[in-house]
């Protein structure tokens, strides 16, 4: 019994540390890295406009909603970040929106981090 108690022990050690550093590894969701938005000067940009119709079909899915993208005004981008103000119409009135998505190459390619409306 006493020679099996080390080999626990450094088990128990090698879990703990392999747990701490996973854990220390996740990226936060919200908000961004570096904490400093970079202006995209070109919305209209295919990939931009990508992102920007993700945001509202995924808030559509979250929500039941059916609003339709008209157009992206204004972006932002912080790594793999981007902020968006978004205009969309839900059938009565077009209506500005802020949505901010993690566009990532591996894994899950976007994600919605939050939708909202704007003033």
């Amino acid at each position: 019994m006493r020679t099996q108690l080390p080999s626990v022990l450094l088990l128990l050690a090698l879990l703990s540390a392999v747990t701490l550093q996973s854990q220390a590894q996740k990226p936060a969701p919200y908000p961004p890295r570096t904490g400093e938005w970079t202006r995209i000067k070109k919305v209209d940009e295919y990939h931009v406009q990508g992102i920007a119709r993700f945001a509202v079909s995924e808030h559509n899915k979250q929500t039941g909603e059916d609003l339709e993208y008209v157009r992206i005004y204004r972006g932002y981008v912080d790594g793999p970040f981007y902020k968006l103000l978004i205009q969309a119409t839900d059938d009565v009135k077009a209506r500005r929106y802020e949505a901010v998505v993690r566009d990532r190459l591996w894994n899950k390619p976007k994600e919605l981090i939050y939708f909202r409306r704007s003033s």
